[in-house]
């Protein structure tokens, strides 16, 4: 069985609907985050070091909230 971790590597995960993370971080519906290789990016930029863990774990315990939009180029 993969490892939920090994299942984002390479994908675009697009949220369902606004989300908060703690109390003062909104994302909009719509909202792309991209995982390579463990690491989190938004708007094609890597998400603050001190964040990356934090979103990562609230994006691999919530996938309800998104919809995998990883395109084939």
């Amino acid at each position: 069985m993969q490892h939920k971790k090994d299942l984002l590597t390479g994908r675009v995960l697009k949220l369902k609907e606004d989300a908060s993370l703690g109390s003062n971080m909104t994302f909009k519906k719509g909202q792309e985050f991209e995982v390579v290789k463990n690491m989190v990016y938004m708007g094609g930029y890597p998400v603050q070091p001190n964040m990356q863990q934090f979103i990562y774990n609230w994006i691999t315990n919530n996938p309800k909230l998104f919809v995998d939009d990883t395109r084939t180029w």
